[in-house]
């Protein structure tokens, strides 16, 4: 049993985020965090990619197969492991300055492109043969049962992240969606003021316009033109 649970796809920007903040209360209050998976190629099948860059289908895809890869590293070292190594992809895909800051499309046509875990494998000493399981869709099971517990805690009309308090039955939302982390000072309090609101049955939603871009690397030229 864990204290929060996270659904992640790796090709997230705002899971990204929210899983740093997650961190930095984990640091701070020795949070226990269970490590899930969503797909958002599994969540657009419903909806599809009309209106979209033509690369989200590709993205979508890569985050597929890097959650084929964490599905097989719980598997082979457990849930720790799956937060150590889902940090190490993050920090691959958007802690790395873009090749033309500012420009999401040059962003989304790097996230696009095939995705190397062998450097974030090595970093951990976990065996090079796990990337195969990127191209094992028997995972794939695995991944559609854990997205469709995800929608099934927070409604079948959002995406990532999800976060649970006290799974697997606590109350469960999308979000938070943030774009910068808070100071070590503020970072515990806004957890219990989150899980203080989600505990409220009669509570739905609570929103506000994008204001910038998350804070990573690979996002650091379009913060600056949000």
């Amino acid at each position: 049993m864990y204290d929060v649970e996270l659904f992640i796809d790796p090709v997230c920007p705002f899971c990204w985020q929210t899983s740093k903040w997650l961190r930095q209360v984990q640091r701070l209050e020795s949070l226990d965090i269970g490590w899930r998976f969503i797909s958002l190629k599994m969540v657009n099948e419903d909806v599809g990619y009309d209106g979209l860059p033509a690369s989200y289908p590709a993205v979508h895809d890569n985050g597929t197969r890097l959650l084929r890869l964490l599905a097989a590293t719980r598997e082979h070292a457990g849930n720790d492991t799956v937060g150590l190594l889902y940090a190490a992809l993050g920090e691959q895909l958007w802690e790395r300055q873009a090749p033309e800051p500012g420009d999401l499309d040059v962003v989304l046509d790097v996230h696009a492109q095939p995705i190397d875990p062998r450097p974030a494998l090595a970093r951990l000493a976990l065996p090079e043969e796990l990337a195969l399981a990127m191209e094992d869709t028997d995972h794939d099971a695995v991944l559609r049962a854990e997205t469709e517990d995800a929608r099934s805690r927070a409604g079948r009309d959002v995406g990532t992240p999800i976060v649970t308090f006290d799974p697997p039955d606590g109350p469960a939302f999308f979000g938070p969606v943030i774009s910068d982390l808070p100071s070590d000072e503020d970072a515990v309090a806004y957890y219990r003021a989150i899980e203080l609101l989600a505990a409220w049955p009669g509570f739905a939603e609570l929103k506000r316009s994008l204001r910038t871009m998350p804070d990573a690397r690979m996002l650091a030229g379009l913060r600056e033109t949000a």
